[in-house]
């Protein structure tokens, strides 16, 4: 995805030498990774040619530690802290997740009826599965749905009959938005941050775009160190002018703004959901506080008015499509099961920001990483290693 979005916004930045590398620990009580790990942390991200990474882990359902270490931007200093804002990629659709089984459990949405029956979609193929796909299908990867268009003659077409098995979707999640849009008449970043972001607490998070975060948002980083800003950085804020002109504030945007502006400054792009902003796909910039304080609220519900209703709860952790041996799909998040042990875990990579999260659904512990760069999975990696214990199949799955 990353990748298809830097040909049309192209990214700016040359080579720099690395700058020296960082650790800034803030809220920290005793950290959940050993000394001996923190010491070598920022030799491996050196070696990996990783700038910049965030880290925080969670128990029992709270964040207990946080930190930050190396640079936002190779070749100058400014750290890379706590509250430095990431792309979170992929890692957008767990929140969107909890939002649409939010909406089940206020009775604005069915997640066994069709999705065509709430809106038409025309960009689907004229065949009978168009009208059979629901909203369990898209949070669990099962639509039959390809990832994403890029290509101007591209279709949206099925592999297979909705339900039938696993296929990792975007285009999915992007017509649960349109649907999403369409029950609640409110633009999606304007219902995310007014139902969902906003009484979490996740504050400083957006999936469109504002000027506040910007001074806070991480560049990203090739394999080489080539900065460059990201898809959300560029775009954010050419749609932000834009709303000003047209003096409609942008978290009201539906998707049919989002694509007129689009077509305007790209005449010869295909107006494609991989294209657009927001996404609920994998637009999702946030800090990593801030994600670990979602990740802790699904991992153990608190017993307030926000937490998802038992049996929405139940279903989002419960194999809905199975994979291997070892891995399946709940609603909106991969589960891996070895041993005696469960997990939760996504990944999210927008080409160079890599990030990944995984909770332990039994006692809610769980790690969040944030990397800033096209090799932080092999940071990401040795930490989830480091917090949760070695061999998880969901390392594997991933990276196939």
């Amino acid at each position: 995805m990353g990748e298809s979005r830097r040909k049309f916004l192209a990214g700016v930045g040359g080579v720099v030498a690395a700058a020296p590398f960082v650790g800034l620990a803030q809220k920290a009580s005793k950290p959940d990774v050993s000394d001996a790990f923190l010491k070598k942390l920022p030799q491996l991200m050196e070696w990996a040619n990783v700038p910049g990474a965030a880290i925080a882990t969670v128990k029992n359902g709270k964040r207990t530690w946080s930190q930050g270490f190396g640079v936002a931007k190779a070749g100058e200093s400014t750290p890379v802290t706590t509250e430095t804002i990431f792309p979170a990629a992929s890692l957008s659709k767990p929140v969107v997740a909890y939002a649409t089984l939010r909406m089940r459990d206020q009775k604005l949405i069915d997640l066994d009826k069709p999705l065509w029956n709430y809106l038409p979609y025309p960009d689907l193929p004229d065949v009978e599965h168009s009208k059979t796909m629901t909203a369990r299908h898209v949070l669990s990867h099962s639509s039959g749905l390809q990832n994403w268009r890029f290509n101007k003659d591209d279709k949206l077409q099925f592999a297979f009959k909705p339900g039938e098995s696993f296929q990792y979707s975007g285009e999915g999640f992007y017509y649960l938005l349109r649907v999403i849009e369409h029950i609640t008449g409110r633009g999606f970043e304007e219902y995310m941050q007014e139902r969902v972001l906003q009484p979490l607490g996740i504050v400083n998070s957006t999936y469109s775009w504002n000027a506040a975060i910007d001074p806070k948002v991480t560049w990203g980083h090739n394999g080489r160190m080539r900065a460059s800003e990201g898809f959300s950085s560029q775009r954010g804020r050419l749609m932000l002018a834009t709303a000003e002109q047209m003096k409609k504030p942008l978290p009201s945007w539906k998707h049919e703004d989002v694509a007129k502006a689009y077509a305007e400054a790209n005449k010869d792009a295909p107006i494609f959901p991989n294209f657009l902003l927001p996404n609920s796909a994998g637009s999702l910039i946030t800090s990593i506080d801030q994600y670990a304080t979602f990740l802790g609220r699904i991992l153990k519900p608190t017993g307030d008015k926000l937490d998802l209703s038992a049996e929405s709860h139940r279903e989002m952790f419960a194999p809905q499509v199975k994979i291997n041996s070892a891995i399946s799909w709940g609603l909106g998040v991969g589960i891996e099961s070895y041993g005696a042990r469960t997990h939760i875990w996504h990944w999210g990579d927008n080409g160079i920001f890599k990030a990944f999260m995984m909770g332990d659904t039994t006692n809610g512990s769980g790690v969040v990483v944030f990397t800033n760069a096209q090799n932080g999975h092999r940071i990401w990696q040795r930490v989830v290693t480091e917090v949760m214990g070695p061999d998880h199949p969901s390392g594997y799955f991933f990276m196939t």
